[in-house]
């Protein structure tokens, strides 16, 4: 399992494992084991078993186009980001958050240069009176400070949905609908949603259509891990 120990507040140990990381928040030998999502859809991001030229898109993705024009997710949900995420977002672990978004940073930079704006998926404000903060917008903190984005926090999730795990993609998309308000000035036309898990993309997929119907141009999203088995 992974244990965050009191050094790892202090920077002298691996956020993730809690050995001695070099000053780093976390240490190679944990990077190395990371899940990464090397196979992918260059559309919304879900990790496919068959490498395909850059323009071929996945079944999902030419039956239907999904309302943001681009999604990343540089991990699979998988050990040891799985945990990681865990502990931050229900044990209140916060400086992991930080760590995760140095390794959004690279993406962010390379794939998303036309996004003027990041929004974080809100929480509904009950759910965030019960937890205390909005992961999404801990990572928002660091990423904005290094690329000088702002942080766009204004959108409202006026429904209280629940928990999604378990629930088919048309389930969710029920459960959502309606979910978000964004108002109607926005300062950005190409925001980029971060999020800290994509599972079938439709919270996502209902905060762009939000976006787009307060004026964006275009929506992209961001986030940490892919997983379709939560």
């Amino acid at each position: 399992m992974l244990s965050v120990q009191a050094g790892a507040v202090f920077g002298d140990a691996c956020l993730l494992c809690g050995l001695p990381a070099a000053g780093a928040r976390i240490c190679e030998p944990c990077l190395d084991v990371m899940p990464r999502n090397d196979c992918f859809c260059p559309c919304c991001g879900q990790p496919v078993t068959t490498r395909q030229p850059d323009d071929v898109r996945c079944a999902a993705c030419q039956r239907k186009q999904p309302s943001f024009d681009l999604a990343r997710a540089p991990f699979h949900y998988a050990f040891p980001v799985d945990a990681a995420l865990k502990k931050m977002k229900f044990r209140r672990q916060l400086a992991i958050a930080p760590a995760l978004a140095e390794l959004l940073l690279p993406v962010l930079r390379a794939e998303f240069s036309h996004c003027d704006a990041l929004v974080p998926v809100p929480l509904h404000r009950w759910r965030h009176v019960t937890r205390g903060f909005n992961q999404a917008r801990e990572l928002c903190k660091p990423l904005s400070k290094e690329t000088k984005l702002p942080v766009f926090d204004s959108v409202v999730r006026v429904k209280a949905t629940g928990s999604q795990s378990g629930l088919s993609a048309s389930e969710r998309r029920r459960n959502l609908h309606g979910a978000f308000v964004a108002p109607h000035s926005l300062p950005f036309r190409h925001p980029v949603i971060i999020d800290d898990v994509i599972t079938t993309g439709t919270t996502t997929g209902q905060l762009a259509q939000a976006l787009l119907r307060a004026g964006a141009s275009s929506v992209s999203v961001l986030a940490v891990a892919y997983s379709s088995t939560l």
